[in-house]
C-alpha cells in the first residue's frame, strides 16, 4: 500500500539478482504555509520522493482557533516563498468541511499514501483526517506543539477527554523537545512510538557573515536612534496578553540604572496602543512595529539579548531565530524551549514567569559586561546550528515514516 517500486535487474555470477528501491508516499497536512516549516518540507522532499504537502487554506484563519487569541493576530507578510521546493496543494477547507472531507477522501482512496503526517489536533480538519485514516487503515504520524501547561480550566477538562481519543489513532509521534516527549509519555505512549526531534528554524537564513552582521547592527541602531555602544534588550512577538509584554517595562525599570540600556519591541497587536502609553518620558524604549523576516533578522543582529516574558509558549521559535543570529535569550520557565534549547548560564537564562526581580538579577551583570553576553551568544549559535537545524528535523520525520511503514 502506498509505495512506489522501481525494480532493477543485474547479473552476478551465474544468475540474475534484483534490487528494489521502495519509495514511501508521505502526505503531510498543515493549516497553512508557515515560514518555519517550509524549509523542513524542502529538505524532506529530497529524502522522500513520494512527499506531498496539503494546506487547509492559503492563509492563517484565526477564527477557527480555540484559544483566546482568536481575532487578535494582525495580518502579516513575511516576504518569503513558502510553497517552493516541494509538491503541495491548498485545499481551501474554509469553503466547507463537507467539500473538504470529499476532497481528502478522494485523495486517500485514490493515492493510497504509505502514511499521513499532520501538524496539530485541534481543528475539525484534523479530526476528519484522523477518522479517514482510521477507516482506510493509513498510519498516522503526529507532530504537535503541545504540553500540559498553559490551558484554562475548561480546556484542561476538554483535553482530558480529547487527547487520549485522538492519540489512540496515532501510530507514531514526533516530539519537538523534552517537554512534549514527557507529555506523550504521561499518556502512557510507548517510547517506541515517539521519535525524538528538536524544533527548528532555517538557521542558515538567520546566520550572517561578520561584515553583514555588523552592517545590520549599525543600520538598525541608527534607524532607531540607539548608540552603537548601548546594550539592547529585544522583544519579538505579537502584542497580546499571553505574551505579557508589560513585563518588559517592569524589567527595563528595574535595570534603568544602566545608562547604556535600551529596549526594542518588534511586533504588533491589540495591546500596542496601551503599551505606547506605558512608556514614560525619557525612557529608552523603542517600538519598531511589525517587521518581515529579513528585517527581523537585522533586529536580532542589532541587539544583545532576546527577552521572552510569555505566560507560556509551546516552544518559542523566536529563540531559535535569535540563537542562529548569535543572540542569547532570557525566557520564562513556561516556554517549551526552557532548559532544553535555553541552558541557564550557557546559552541564556530562565526565570519564573512574572518574576521580574529574578529576571533583572540574572542579566544585570551581563549589561555591565557585554562581552559575557557575546560569549553566551556564541554558545547559543553553535548549539542551534549544530543540533536544532532543518536537516535533523527532516531526518526525524523520515525515521518516523520508516518506523511506521515497517509495522
Amino acid at each position: 500500500m502506498g509505495v512506489l517500486v522501481d525494480a532493477q535487474v543485474s547479473v552476478k555470477g551465474r544468475g540474475p539478482w534484483y534490487t528494489f528501491h521502495v519509495v514511501s508516499k508521505l502526505f503531510i497536512f498543515d493549516t497553512h504555509p508557515i515560514q518555519y516549516r517550509s524549509p523542513v518540507f524542502r529538505a524532506l522532499a529530497a529524502k522522500v520522493p513520494g512527499l506531498k504537502v496539503f494546506f487547509f487554506s492559503e492563509n492563517f484563519d484565526g477564527r477557527k482557533w480555540w484559544f483566546n487569541e482568536v481575532g487578535k493576530i494582525p495580518s502579516q507578510n513575511w516576504n518569503l516563498e513558502l510553497k517552493e521546493g516541494f509538491a503541495n496543494e491548498v485545499l481551501e477547507s474554509r469553503r466547507g468541511l463537507f467539500r473538504f472531507t470529499r476532497k481528502v477522501m478522494g485523495l486517500l482512496w485514490k493515492e493510497r499514501p504509505s502514511a499521513v503526517l499532520i501538524y496539530g489536533w485541534y481543528l475539525p480538519e484534523h479530526w476528519i483526517l484522523w477518522a479517514l485514516c482510521r477507516v482506510r487503515g493509513i498510519p498516522l504520524i503526529f507532530v504537535g506543539e503541545t504540553f500540559s501547561h498553559g490551558a484554562s480550566r475548561w480546556r484542561v477538562r476538554l483535553k482530558r477527554v480529547l487527547h487520549p481519543l485522538f492519540f489512540s489513532g496515532v501510530r507514531q509521534f514526533i516530539s519537538i523537545g523534552k517537554k512534549t516527549y514527557d507529555f506523550y509519555r504521561s499518556f502512557n505512549i510507548a517510547r517506541s512510538q515517539i521519535t525524538e526531534a528538536r524544533y527548528c528554524v532555517d538557521t542558515t537564513f538567520f546566520s550572517l557573515p561578520p561584515d553583514k552582521s555588523i552592517g545590520a547592527r549599525v543600520e538598525k541602531r541608527t534607524e532607531l536612534g540607539i548608540p552603537q555602544n548601548a546594550f539592547v534588550l529585544l522583544f519579538v512577538g505579537r502584542l497580546f496578553e499571553r505574551k505579557r509584554p508589560w513585563d518588559l517595562f517592569s524589567l527595563y525599570r528595574r535595570l534603568k540604572q544602566h545608562q547604556n540600556l535600551h529596549l526594542v519591541i518588534v511586533g504588533n497587536g491589540p495591546l500596542e496602543k496601551d503599551l505606547l502609553e506605558l512608556r514614560g518620558p525619557g525612557e529608552r524604549i523603542h517600538f519598531a512595529g511589525f517587521r518581515d523576516q529579513a528585517e527581523t533578522r537585522a533586529m536580532y543582529h542589532a541587539s544583545d539579548l532576546l527577552v521572552v516574558p510569555s505566560e507560556f509558549e509551546t516552544w518559542g521559535l523566536v529563540i531559535n531565530e535569535a540563537f542562529a543570529s548569535g543572540l542569547p535569550a532570557l525566557v520564562t520557565d513556561t516556554c517549551g524551549a526552557a532548559n532544553d534549547l535555553v541552558i541557564p548560564g550557557k546559552t541564556g537564562f530562565v526565570y519564573p514567569v512574572g518574576n521580574m526581580e529574578i529576571a533583572a538579577a540574572l542579566i544585570s551583570p551581563y549589561i555591565e559586561r557585554p562581552a559575557l553576553a557575546e560569549r553566551l551568544g556564541e554558545n547559543a549559535r553553535e548549539r542551534v546550528v549544530r543540533e536544532y537545524n532543518v536537516g535533523q528535523f527532516a531526518k526525524a520525520i523520515e525515521q518516523a515514516l520508516q518506523t511506521t511503514t515497517s509495522y
